[in-house]
């Protein structure tokens, strides 16, 4: 069982995750750890944040969860991460719960990590453990980059910018009353052109243009005689004043074009480190749920926005049952081309003109809906389609090895039936006929031979025929084993009674407890034991011998059958269990079956049989069975 790991910081969503929290612990029945994080920046926080805060974690006391308080004296992601895995490992964490308002520049402004990299990072470090990122829409917040960018564009002039003219032009001013001794006048205008050059760069144009007639205004009631009048006596000064406004509006503009550009190419790192994360993400991915996890998890991480994948099945039609039916309709409309809401955007997926699917975005702020950030998006559309087509190509190759090794193996069996059922079948037709044309011109020891031909291949067909048909039953997924405790001396005896003919020319040397019990099939142990012994009669000389081992461990029970034959084939040693498998040497004693059928029975099991040399080839086959040894009498009468 694991631990759920939940990670409070100083914001408005320490009671929601406490909350949430409580609920995955209650219906996943596991324990919780809450964690608060106290940094540097949380120490700042306002009064009800930190009441907030108080009170989750209380709530979270209460609901019987630990909780644990650590300072960081260091505002940096890598320490969070750092911090946060730690806990996870040391509590064996299965369940990871984080804010994604945790996650801003209010907290490490400088470090320049995003939620995309913080979670990739504990999903890394935490490969046993599911993230969970609690999302609040309402509340999230834009890049500071980004909401300046959109201020420019499309918001009015501020407060706050006014507040910033007003400030600049208060500090000019202050600063040309104290040289303006020692200055002529038309100098002092380059002060006011600094001071209108940083406003651009930090507020942009319109800013930037109240300032310089502010500035214009300023110069000329307090510096230009008269003073304290907008009428200068020298008309010189309404040249200055124009060529004053004209340079700082082109400073102006240059400014903010220069800070419109840094902007934008922010945005850009931003949209190229969102889809080398995406990639990464892709690159994992081995099925289309894979796929579209990583894509939907990136667009609600990077955009704030809730996306779905709908893929077309093989005939080209999108998902009808289980899908919802208005998700369905506007996928639908994507395919035929037409465009969507703004805040509900569509994309075609498509790999060499192929329609793969569609992918639907819903709920996308307006700060994200300019042209950029779809251009990000249907970038995302384009890596989910090569990714998916991918993922489709890499099935259909799997399918086709499958396919090829299935027409190989189908072949195999079809050569060794056919060989196996020709030898026989050969020798019996050859019998009967020679009996039939030349019955009359034939000795009865003749004939007796033919017809002891006829029987010995009759045997063998059927021989044959039942381990095929021993086979095709154990491969049957329905079958069920029927385990019990069978006596040592009884399984060896029902097995030698199998084979005993093959055994009459061998020396059977048994080296077993009588009195132990082993936990099997019993029927099928008889039936494995019975073709080991059988294929070490068959690759063994007459007269040698043929050891028989079975010793017991705790929990586990080996049987060891070893002759001493030629051995087995270097590098055979896993071979020698596959269907129809005939030795280099060749030979057409056996079916080739009984190894295999070793080999199902030992997985059936649960168990495994394995095979080397040893002065002759050994097999050795090691089962499972419970703890403690019954006594002889209880294993025989149940």
């Amino acid at each position: 069982m694991g631990t759920l790991l939940v990670c409070i910081m100083a914001d408005s969503q320490a009671e929601e995750l406490v909350q949430q929290a409580g609920l995955l612990s209650r219906t996943r029945s596991i324990p919780w750890r809450v964690v608060y994080l106290d940094t540097m920046a949380s120490r700042y926080a306002s009064p009800r944040v930190r009441q907030a805060l108080a009170r989750a974690l209380q709530e979270a006391e209460q609901a019987g969860a630990e909780v644990l308080r650590l300072s960081l004296e260091i505002d940096s992601a890598s320490r969070v991460v750092s911090t946060i895995v730690q806990q996870a490992q040391s509590v064996r964490a299965t369940h990871v719960l984080l804010g994604n308002l945790a996650m801003g520049r209010r907290y490490w402004f400088n470090a320049g990590e995003r939620i995309s990299d913080f979670t990739e990072t504990l999903m890394t470090h935490l490969p046993q453990a599911r993230v969970h990122i609690l999302a609040s829409p309402g509340r999230q917040e834009a890049p500071a980059h980004r909401a300046e960018l959109a201020s420019d564009t499309v918001a009015p002039l501020g407060r706050q910018a006014i507040a910033l003219v007003m400030a600049v032009l208060v500090l000019c001013t202050a600063l040309s009353a104290l040289i303006a001794p020692y200055l002529h006048p038309i100098n002092l205008s380059l002060i006011y052109m600094g001071g209108v050059f940083y406003i651009a760069l930090r507020r942009g144009l319109k800013a930037a243009l109240l300032g310089v007639l502010l500035a214009v205004l300023l110069f000329d009631w307090i510096f230009v005689a008269p003073r304290w009048s907008l009428k200068p006596t020298d008309p010189e000064y309404f040249f200055t004043f124009l060529i004053t406004l004209g340079v700082g509006l082109a400073v102006s503009r240059l400014a903010a074009q220069s800070r419109q550009a840094a902007l934008q190419a922010m945005v850009m790192a931003q949209h190229s480190q969102s889809l080398s994360l995406l990639s990464q993400s892709l690159a994992r991915a081995v099925t289309p749920e894979d796929i579209t996890h990583a894509v939907t998890g990136s667009i609600n991480r990077d955009l704030g926005a809730q996306a779905r994948l709908l893929l077309l099945d093989a005939e080209g039609r999108l998902p009808e049952g289980g899908a919802d039916p208005a998700a369905v309709q506007r996928a639908q409309r994507v395919l035929r081309g037409e465009t969507l809401e703004p805040a509900s955007q569509g994309f075609a997926l498509a790999a060499g003109g192929t329609p793969l699917g569609v992918l639907l975005v819903d709920g996308l702020p307006a700060r994200y809906q300019g042209a950029g950030d779809l251009h990000l998006l249907q970038a995302y559309a384009n890596q989910a389609a090569v990714a998916i087509e991918r993922c489709r190509y890499a099935q259909r190759s799997e399918q086709a090895a499958i396919a090829a090794e299935t027409e190989r193996i189908r072949n195999t069996l079809l050569a060794g039936i056919s060989h196996d059922f020709r030898t026989p079948l050969t020798a019996i037709i050859g019998a009967a006929s020679a009996v039939l044309s030349q019955g009359h011109a034939i000795t009865l020891a003749q004939r007796n031979a033919l017809a002891q031909t006829v029987l010995d291949q009759a045997t063998r067909l059927q021989s044959l025929t039942s381990d095929l048909l021993d086979m095709a039953r154990l491969q049957d997924s329905r079958v069920r084993l029927t385990p019990e405790w069978c006596p040592v001396e009884d399984l060896v005896q029902d097995a030698r009674a199998a084979v005993a003919g093959a055994l009459d020319r061998h020396v059977l040397e048994l080296e077993f407890d009588p009195d132990d019990v082993v936990w099997c099939d019993t029927t099928l142990m008889v039936q494995a034991l019975a073709n080991l012994l059988l294929n070490a009669s068959q690759h063994s000389p007459a007269g040698s011998r043929i050891r028989l081992r079975i010793a017991r461990t705790p929990g586990w029970w080996t049987l060891r059958v070893h002759d001493e034959g030629p051995g087995i084939a270097a590098g055979s040693e896993h071979e020698v269990f596959q269907k129809f498998y005939r030795g280099p040497q060749g030979g057409s004693q056996g079916t080739g079956l009984g190894l295999a059928i070793c080999e199902v029975v030992a997985r059936l099991h649960g168990g495994r049989i394995e095979a080397h040399n040893d002065h002759g080839a050994v097999f050795e086959l090691t089962l499972p069975q419970p703890e403690g040894k019954p006594e002889l009498e209880e294993a025989l009468h149940g």
